[in-house]
């Protein structure tokens, strides 16, 4: 067997641990920043995907008592709002635009004499 070298780390000149690790800080940031989107997208995809395995598991496990029906219609509300949030984000600029016409920014400047022309009729 030939004899086991070992390094002595107390007097390594050349292996700066410190000035490493701060180039690595700086590499990642830089990764991350380039790549945020995608990171996230990551991030929040597996969290979906250890949710609904949950989720899943749950149900198979025990379905009909009070615990798995109060998951089920919590998990439904949120779904309904992330998508609800995502219709909105898509159709922002049509209803931006459409809120912008005239006639709707006549109805928002003189609304008050709307509502009392609408009170005195009625």
């Amino acid at each position: 067997m030939s004899p086991v070298k070992e390094r002595d780390y107390d007097d390594d000149e050349d292996g700066d641990v410190e000035g490493w690790f701060v180039f690595d800080h700086t590499t990642i940031l830089v990764v991350y920043r380039r790549h945020n989107y995608y990171i996230k997208a990551a991030i929040l995809a597996v969290l979906a995907a250890l949710y609904f395995s949950y989720f899943g598991y749950a149900l198979h496990y025990r379905f009909g008592d009070e615990g798995s029906i109060r998951l089920l219609w919590i998990t439904c509300l949120v779904v309904f709002i992330l998508l609800l949030k995502l219709i909105m984000r898509c159709l922002r600029p049509q209803l931006e635009q459409l809120s912008s016409s005239q006639p709707i920014s006549f109805t928002r400047q003189h609304h008050r004499h709307i509502n009392w022309l609408f009170c005195i009729f009625l």
